[in-house]
């Protein structure tokens, strides 16, 4: 395959899923680097990056403009390239490039990160034909394919999340803290977490507690979130730690050395949708709280590497912490044996393995 030209224009810092499918991607790219159109506040970063270089050829301000300018010169052109996070804006824009240069647009992958079924998906359904037709949709789970197939969708592959462990596998450690990683959200069960501190506070309760409460939008957290996160903060909780910026990346993955984390999702959108916090977790030997029903728990489930929870509850959630806390060891040693699997099974090379397949 020629080189890949990877479109995230949201991509600008250290921090998420965005870089994060980068740099693992790029760690195994080899000779043939990925090129990366992203937004340049992220240039030197990506400069860095094993794998990476940065494509500089197109203006990149304006992001709906200069993702839209991207995709239509690369479908002309016919060269391989993959939009990190497709939804139907992406497809629409795929098949009216295709439409208006004749070209038969092959070349785009689109990777879905849950099922485009959103009310815009719907709206702009007609207009996404040539890509359904003739372009490569990638999943990472089952239940994301099944839809995009029934949408009409004529190329889907499901393939992992690329993510990468450790160099070293992680070995059973002692109980250090509870950990919610990630940026502050609802549907990541923030708001039980927040209920469960002042439950605490009133008991005289004090297991070490770090969240990050760092902000849902690149300025902002959303309106209900930031009445969560104050309320949070002012729960008197002792044995709260709560950081209001994302870690560096080594930072970040240090955090789950000796660290229960809290995961309870929302049923709604982690059904079909892989969480990376959950699975930077496992890769790391953490042991995980969350929700029965979700990516995240069928993970737990499968390695018994934690407990899940039916109902999202305060409660629920304070009795598996107990829970697991009663057999730390059991726990905690399953989550490292679940992380020599789960390395294997997300390693980037079957992306890329299967990107050079279905070009060939």
């Amino acid at each position: 395959m020629e080189q890949l030209l990877v479109i995230e224009p949201n991509l600008r810092t250290p921090s998420g899923h965005y870089c994060d499918f980068v740099r693992a991607v790029g760690s195994r790219a080899g000779e043939q680097k990925l090129e990366v159109f992203a937004h340049p506040d992220a240039d030197r970063m990506l400069d860095a990056m094993r794998g990476v270089t940065v494509c500089r050829r197109e203006p990149r301000v304006g992001r709906p403009l200069a993702e839209w300018r991207t995709i239509v010169r690369e479908v002309r052109a016919g060269n391989p390239f993959l939009v990190l996070t497709a939804d139907a804006r992406h497809a629409s824009a795929v098949t009216m490039a295709a439409a208006f240069s004749g070209s038969d647009p092959t070349n785009a992958r689109l990777f879905f990160h849950r099922p485009p079924t959103t009310t815009r998906d719907q709206y702009l359904f007609p207009l996404t034909w040539a890509a359904r037709e003739h372009s490569l949709a990638v999943a990472s789970t089952e239940q994301v394919a099944a839809s995009l197939r029934s949408l009409g969708w004529r190329r889907v592959v499901c393939v992992p999340y690329p993510a990468v462990g450790p160099e070293v596998a992680p070995t059973p450690v002692p109980f250090s803290h509870l950990l919610m990683a990630g940026a502050a959200r609802l549907n990541k069960g923030l708001d039980l977490v927040a209920e469960m501190a002042v439950a605490w506070t009133a008991e005289k309760r004090e297991l070490p507690l770090m969240i990050q409460v760092s902000k849902k939008h690149a300025g902002r957290h959303g309106h209900r979130e930031a009445g969560v996160v104050e309320a949070l903060l002012n729960s008197g909780y002792l044995g709260l730690r709560a950081d209001d910026k994302a870690p560096e990346r080594s930072e970040y993955l240090a955090r789950f050395r000796g660290a229960l984390v809290l995961a309870p999702y929302a049923r709604e959108q982690f059904a079909s949708q892989v969480s990376g916090v959950v699975l930077d977790a496992l890769l790391h030997g953490a042991p995980v709280i969350t929700t029965r029903g979700t990516w995240p728990g069928a993970q737990v489930e499968r390695f018994d590497a934690g407990v899940t929870i039916e109902e999202r509850t305060p409660a629920a959630l304070s009795a598996a912490i107990d829970k697991v806390l009663a057999e730390w060891d059991g726990y905690s040693a399953r989550a490292c044996k679940a992380a020599g699997v789960l390395a294997e099974e997300h390693d980037p090379r079957h992306l890329l393995e299967l990107l050079t397949r279905e070009t060939a």
